[in-house]
């Protein structure tokens, strides 16, 4: 299993910082621990699909396991969204459990409790992109395909105004509902964000009998033989198997490689070289 960086973001030190000044240290790191290990889940989720992840980062409002995207099937990305909430059930379960046997171990992990359950109920609200979105976006993509995500989009909107809605009329109330508000617009925020958010499948080489016993979907790709090879290896990406076909102007294949072969030739050989000047087999 490949290693995960855990990047930490200076707004997170902040955070803890803050925690310490207002005497909350002790929830500051459950809350964290608690973060950590529900990225933790859908890290371990995407490495027993085949997919490897670059890192998980640490900031204020929480962590991100990045990677990229593009070509996850839609049963995958709801497996691997839902790992994190079930992380967070599971801990609820096992405090619950504490408190029944050891009623005393209930003051020290009532603020753990409370921030798992917190983070699993916000997770699957189907917003985009928590993990109900996506969740959602996977249920969604069998018949939607590509619009499944800008309807995952328009929801997240309408959450995020009726958040935001209920903010200001409390405003007019007694209770200021201030965490509301910063939620509602950290969640409409979300919906603009991009970044390296995409699961790579892992190479075959290494994983040949895991890939074999799970069986594995295997495309071919077709490319001019004026491409370069950077060119075949973005388009690499998602839970399968590739093999590649170079073809001429008059679209004639002019060299084929298999799975293995083409793996070989992304790791030994520089990007930038043009596919009709790869080693033939």
């Amino acid at each position: 299993m490949e290693r995960v960086k855990i990047k930490i973001k200076p707004s997170f030190y902040v955070f803890i910082v803050a925690a310490v000044v207002f005497r909350q240290g002790y929830f500051a790191a459950t809350y964290a621990i608690a973060v950590l290990l529900h990225e933790l889940s859908h890290y371990l989720v995407a490495s027993k699909l085949f997919y490897h992840c670059n890192e998980i980062q640490l900031s204020i409002f929480g962590a991100v396991l990045y990677g990229e995207f593009q070509d996850v099937t839609p049963g995958d990305r709801v497996k691997i969204a839902l790992a994190g909430p079930a992380c967070n059930l599971i801990l609820c379960v096992i405090c619950s459990a504490l408190w029944w046997i050891a009623p005393e171990t209930y003051y020290y992990t009532e603020d753990f409790f409370f921030a798992n359950i917190s983070m699993a109920l916000v997770n699957m609200l189907p917003c985009y992109p928590l993990d109900g979105g996506r969740v959602l976006t996977g249920l969604l993509e069998k018949k939607l395909d590509k619009r499944a995500v800008k309807v995952t989009k328009v929801l997240t909107v309408a959450v995020s105004l009726a958040l935001f809605g209920v903010f200001v009329l409390s405003l007019f109330t007694r209770h200021n509902l201030f965490n509301v508000g910063a939620f509602a617009v950290c969640l409409f925020s979300g919906i603009f964000a991009t970044g390296k958010e995409c699961y790579v499948r892992t190479a075959f080489s290494v994983n040949r009998a895991r890939f074999l016993r799970k069986g594995m979907e295997k495309k071919t790709l077709v490319f001019s033989q004026n491409n370069k090879l950077s060119d075949v290896a973005k388009r690499m990406q998602g839970n399968f198997l590739y093999c590649l076909e170079v073809v001429d102007d008059d679209m004639q294949v002019v060299a084929r490689y298999s799975v293995t072969q083409l793996e070989e030739l992304i790791i030994d050989t520089p990007l930038d070289t043009p596919l009709n000047s790869l080693r033939r087999y």
